[in-house]
């Protein structure tokens, strides 16, 4: 998968924490791998008939062992070519999550304010037995990381997440944009490129169906 996520190109998955919002949540969405797995392994199912090839675990704001363990298992249950593990890099305990995501097949770690945070993540990544032989990705927020900084990290992709858009996403590999209140052809047309596509908030199955249907 390393050379994939470094040259290839993928679909994402969509929202997740959106999506079980409009289903009842309200607290920690890792909660419900367990009292809704049902829910939650429907979610990642959608987004994998509408065309998914990356179907990211439900565990960004941290999970606990059994949570994390769930997670994997509903992911996979989806039917999806790849399971990725996705984590908040800046959770406080990232060693830890990092972890508990050693069964996935690579590890996302998003939403970084910064690429000093992004830095510090992969080396969490490194440091952790068992994480180092799989790929990660960061998606920032709002600046990119440069491919020599990221390369010389070891993350094989790097780019942008959730909102607000970048102006100029050019040299990204990633892009996972808000529906921002976008219907999903418009989102589709307007989302900025990257190999590797998918969204994010308020996005669902719609949304990955347009990006499909539209030139990437």
């Amino acid at each position: 998968m390393r050379e994939l996520l470094r040259s290839g190109s993928l679909l994402l998955d969509a929202a997740m924490g959106t999506a079980l919002m409009s289903r009842g949540l309200t607290g920690r969405a890792p909660a419900w791998n367990l009292s809704h797995p049902n829910v939650v392994r429907d979610v990642h199912a959608a987004h994998v008939a509408a065309g998914a090839e990356v179907v990211l675990t439900n565990t960004f704001v941290g999970a606990s062992a059994e949570e994390a363990a769930a997670a994997i298992g509903l992911a996979r249950a989806s039917g999806a070519r790849y399971v990725g593990g996705s984590l908040w890099a800046g959770a406080p305990d990232l060693a830890t999550q990092i972890a508990q995501l050693a069964d996935t097949d690579s590890l996302w770690l998003e939403a970084a304010i910064s690429p000093e945070q992004a830095l510090a993540a992969v080396r969490s990544r490194h440091h952790r037995r068992g994480s180092a032989g799989r790929p990660a990705q960061h998606v920032l927020r709002p600046k990119l990381w440069t491919p020599t900084a990221r390369t010389a990290a070891g993350a094989v992709a790097a780019g942008y997440a959730c909102s607000p858009w970048p102006l100029d996403a050019s040299g990204a590999d990633v892009a996972k944009p808000a529906a921002d209140g976008w219907e999903p052809e418009d989102w589709a047309r307007r989302a900025p490129r990257a190999r590797l596509m998918g969204g994010c908030c308020g996005t669902d199955g719609r949304y990955l169906a347009a990006l499909r249907a539209t030139a990437r």
